[in-house]
């Protein structure tokens, strides 16, 4: 298959996202990231697994975003519930994490600035892209 239709075989199925923004405690941030960096390789391994990025806001000090897509929610439910994951998300629950957030979503477009397929029309009309 070639690439082009790779693309848009991958483009017709659906990805989900899990955003979790998260501001540890002043005391739990190391542990935080230590305890995702002996993750980081079950989570590449786990059936679904697309990507995964961790950000750090500029706007809020100390708050941290993890961005990871999923071929399906089945899939980033594996995740959520794999047992050294879980583990994790009790410590960080019980003492590691000042407050955090989780949303869950499903990736309804998606395009580049080059791979305009999926980009509104009106958007494309504005940049004059046929």
């Amino acid at each position: 298959m070639n690439n082009k239709k790779s693309e848009e075989k991958q483009n017709t199925r659906s990805k989900f996202v899990v955003i979790f923004e998260v501001t540890p405690t002043v005391n739990g941030k190391a542990e935080y990231f230590k305890m995702g960096g002996a993750l980081k390789d079950e989570l590449q391994q786990m059936p679904g697994f697309i990507s995964v990025e961790r950000f750090a806001s500029v706007n809020n000090e100390g708050k941290f975003l993890s961005l990871s897509f999923w071929e399906s929610e089945e899939a980033a439910a594996g995740w959520r519930n794999q047992m050294n994951h879980r583990k994790s998300q009790k410590a960080g629950h019980n003492k590691l994490f000042d407050c955090y957030h989780i949303s869950v979503g499903e990736i309804v477009r998606e395009y580049t600035n080059l791979e305009r397929n999926e980009a509104p029309s009106d958007s494309n009309e504005y940049l004059g892209i046929k």
